[in-house]
């Protein structure tokens, strides 16, 4: 190549092209700093011969020179041959032909690797010439390619191909014969960058390894993460396919495999059901334990910081008060929901009688030295210094869920007061739903219990846990660090089993339902579907009209259905089963309880005190037969087991909210079946909810019992069916104005 100039010719111009004087059309140069020698091309501007020129690799042409460059190799010399014979009229050097006439008695072509009988041969794919005689000998036709065994003599007379004709490979292949060794079907090694550390493989001649690799859960590009998740099915790929491994590879398979056993110890421990009591605690409660929470109790006390996440009905709130019992972790703090303040209480007469108890409410109380200390999430943020300053050696953040946005102030208020708890003090998550939508909601409730670091941080945990089978990766490292949670399948085989019935009901106002439907759809329509890429003020601004529109929707279903759905109710009081029922609009609320003034209730207006009472009261042997609950106030934290039926007149949006108040009824002390009755209006948007809460109930299940993840927001899933104009519909009224 000639001159700074050089660069390859735009389509564009090559009419700029000028006439060259008389001479040879092809001739050899030595390259440039005396390299590869290089062939250069010069003619008058024709685009037939520019046109085969573009053909040649690696070409050039140098607008100082007016002339075409290539690197005079092998494939140039095939390339060049077949263009001087199209094109008899281009004149080259006795240099040129005497090139290129060498070049036509020499095999031409690459290298590969492959796979024959079970051992790695090299691969040659002839483009022009015939394969060396040396290479003959023992070769085998296969797949329209000659392979050759990897030997010491086939290596060294590859060797003497030159660079170019090797794959990456071939060449590695090449080494290790070289050096006297036997080329494995691949190698694993570590590399280190930006994102840390990742095994990688270098494929030698095994495609079938390779594939294998990246089969392996979150490979990507020929790269694995290096987590002790995967050491066993890395080490079983490592001894099914023969890789070597790296020295360095080596060491952090090993570490890695260290640390799974461990793990799995771990994880034994914390799916444990049963355990023999602590007698000097035994002997102080107020109750009996059973065996699977004393194996919680004894967990949490060899994990300190954790999530205590029994599924809803097996006791969190007694295993937690005999941990702190067990490990003298007084004065002990517990932070709940407002509503359960009393409960907390009431437990801690039950099973701790000897301990002193104090509710602390409103903003300006004051700390007392009682040795559990009980206050609403509402209030930490005013009361949290002065509890950090009594000098806590155990915080209880009871329903931890609700600490799932790290922007709060509640979280935020609660992770400071976590804090103050000494290093070795103990730090529990409470909640049967740790995840509500994603798996992020995890990171600053690990934040309150003083987790996260096991996980890195919050922005290496996102990244971390995404992909092919990162939900259940995740459940298995929550569970190696600080997670126990058993089923009331796994602990409680004689609980009756709990059952999900729809019941379809007809509108009373489907000419105004159906209106506003329409005016729904349109609106919805008029916006892009993806709201990520519009402004971010906007892009909130619209979620919030749309979940505004929706609910308003979902509001004219609930009131359409309301006829019917009160005789369902007077129809199955009429068989003399007690019965739960929840709704989340107040309209709904108060219209069951007008037609049923009987009825006890737990609403958003009752005192603490007047909602103890009703639970009481709906507990009795004899008590009233109904008891209407506001589902945000009533879905955690109390016992109606009473019941055995439970019936929803209205959707969350949050479908964990459901399965948190089904299981009042399904729970310790429960003798019956289970059955939830959800009274959805046909052909609305009730139905495409429904289908979606039920897909999306894997989102809780996910991390919490290791299953797959549903992908999808709840309220873009409604938003996404109702503008394709393709409403879940299928269900038929069978419940009009008199029943079933």
């Amino acid at each position: 190549m000639s001159g700074g100039g050089a660069t390859e010719l735009p389509a564009g111009n090559v009419a700029a092209m000028r006439m060259v004087p008389d001479g040879f059309n092809v001739q050899l140069r030595p390259g440039p700093d005396d390299a590869q020698p290089i062939v250069v091309l010069r003619f008058p501007y024709d685009g037939r011969l520019v046109a085969a020129v573009r053909s040649l690799p690696g070409r050039r042409f140098d607008w100082d020179a007016r002339e075409w460059t290539a690197p005079a190799n092998d494939w140039v010399a095939v390339k060049l041959g077949q263009m001087l014979a199209v094109f008899p009229e281009l004149t080259s050097t006795a240099e040129v032909n005497e090139w290129l006439a060498e070049a036509s008695n020499r095999w031409i072509g690459t290298v590969r690797t492959t796979a024959y009988d079970g051992r790695g041969w090299w691969a040659l794919d002839t483009l022009a010439g015939t394969v060396p005689l040396s290479l003959q000998p023992g070769s085998i036709e296969y797949d329209g390619r000659t392979l050759v065994a990897m030997t010491p003599a086939v290596a060294e007379i590859l060797a003497e191909l030159g660079p170019g004709r090797l794959n990456l490979a071939a060449a590695r292949c090449l080494d290790l014969v070289e050096q006297g060794r036997t080329p494995p079907p691949a190698r694993l090694t570590l590399v280190r960058g930006v994102a840390g550390e990742r095994f990688s493989l270098e494929l030698l001649w095994d495609g079938d390894a390779a594939a294998a690799f990246e089969g392996l859960p979150g490979a990507a590009r020929n790269e694995l993460k290096v987590d002790p998740w995967l050491a066993d099915r890395l080490d079983a790929f490592v001894a099914l396919h023969g890789i070597e491994v790296a020295p360095n590879a080596a060491a952090a398979l090993a570490e890695l495999v260290d640390q799974h056993r461990a793990a799995l110890r771990a994880i034994a421990a914390s799916r444990r059901t049963a355990a023999d009591p602590i007698e000097a605690v035994a002997a102080v409660l107020g109750g009996e334990l059973a065996p699977f929470q004393w194996a919680a109790v004894r967990y949490v006390l060899e994990s300190r910081r954790c999530f205590l996440a029994d599924e809803q009905g097996l006791g969190k709130t007694v295993e937690a008060l005999a941990t702190i019992e067990a490990d003298g972790a007084y004065p002990a703090i517990v932070v709940c929901p407002a509503s359960m303040k009393l409960i907390w209480a009431r437990e801690v007469g039950r099973w701790l009688p000897h301990r002193t108890v104090r509710v602390l409410a409103g903003r300006s109380a004051i700390p007392g030295a009682a040795e559990i200390t009980i206050v609403n999430y509402e209030l930490v943020s005013a009361l949290g210094h002065g509890l950090a300053l009594r000098g806590p050696r155990a915080l209880i953040a009871d329903e931890s869920h609700l600490c799932k946005n790290p922007q709060a102030k509640r979280t935020q208020a609660v992770r400071r007061l976590a804090e103050s708890v000494p290093a070795g003090g103990l730090r529990l998550a409470l909640t049967g739903t740790p995840v509500l939508n994603h798996a992020e909601e995890l990171i600053s409730q690990l934040r309150v219990i003083g987790r996260l670091e096991d996980f890195g941080s919050g922005a290496s945990f996102r990244r971390e846990f995404h992909g092919e089978l990162s939900e259940e990766r995740l459940h298995w490292h929550l569970r190696r660090h600080c997670f126990v949670r058993r089923l009331k399948s796994e602990v409680l085989p004689q609980l009756p089993a709990k059952r999900q019935v729809v019941v379809p009901v007809a509108l009373t106002n489907e000419v105004e339902y159906r209106l506003a439907e329409d005016d729904v759809i349109e609106w919805l329509r008029s916006q892009p579907l993806d709201l990520g890429t519009l402004d971010a003020k906007i892009a909130a601004t619209l979620r919030a009209e749309r979940l505004a529109q929706l609910t308003t929707l979902g509001r004219l279903a609930a009131r359409g259905k309301l006829a019917a759905a009160l005789a369902w109710i007077h129809d199955f009081l009429a068989s003399g089963e007690p019965l739960v029922v929840f709704a989340r609009h107040v309209e709904v609320q108060q219209a069951v309880i007008r037609r049923f003034p009987e009825a006890l209730h737990l609403l958003g207006e009752d005192s603490l005190i007047r909602r103890e009472q009703a639970i009481a009261d709906f507990q009795a042997p004899h008590g009233p037969s109904l008891i209407v609950c506001a589902t945000r106030v009533a879905a955690q934290g109390i016992t109606l087991t009473r019941a055995s039926n439970v019936c929803f007149l209205e959707l969350e949006w949050t479908p964990a909210i459901h399965d948190q108040a089904e299981d009042r009824c399904h729970r310790i002390g429960q003798r019956d079946a289970v059955t939830a009755w959800y009274l959805l209006a046909a052909e609305t948007i009730d139905e495409t909810m429904a289908r979606l809460i039920q897909r999306k109930r894997q989102v809780v299940s996910a991390v919490t019992d290791g299953r797959q993840l549903f992908d999808g927001g709840l309220v873009e899933g409604v938003v996404r069916e109702l503008r394709d104009g393709r409403p879940f519909r299928h269900l038929r009224a069978v419940a009009g104005n008199r029943g079933t």
